[in-house]
């Protein structure tokens, strides 16, 4: 496993590695004595199975900003209203929809 992490890295920062040939790659591939099954997903471009090879999960971490105890009152209030109330300094929008987006501008 870490000749495949090794070459991953190597691939990262070589950008004449990254362009390379199919054939390119698999030379490189063999001098780096990565396994058959490894080589074959990296040539493939396969993330999938290179997760599956080396047991990961790809790692990610979702951001919410917590609610302040009078937001689900001001909500509410939106709600019957159909206007959402008017707060000097705070945005109208309740939390998750600012998050939701900045998610959508990404």
């Amino acid at each position: 496993m870490s000749n495949i992490i090794e070459f991953l890295e190597k691939l990262g920062a070589d950008a004449h590695l990254r362009q390379a040939s199919r054939d390119e790659l698999s030379i490189a591939l063999a001098d780096a004595r990565v396994e058959a099954s490894a080589s074959e997903a990296i040539l493939a471009r396969n993330v999938e199975d290179l997760y599956a090879l080396l047991d990961k999960a790809p790692l990610f971490c979702v951001q919410t900003i917590p609610r302040k105890e009078g937001e689900e009152e001001e909500e509410k209030e939106e709600d019957e209203d159909g206007e959402a109330p008017k707060t000097p300094g705070k945005s109208a929008k309740p939390p998750s929809a600012v998050a939701a987006h900045a998610l959508a501008l990404t």
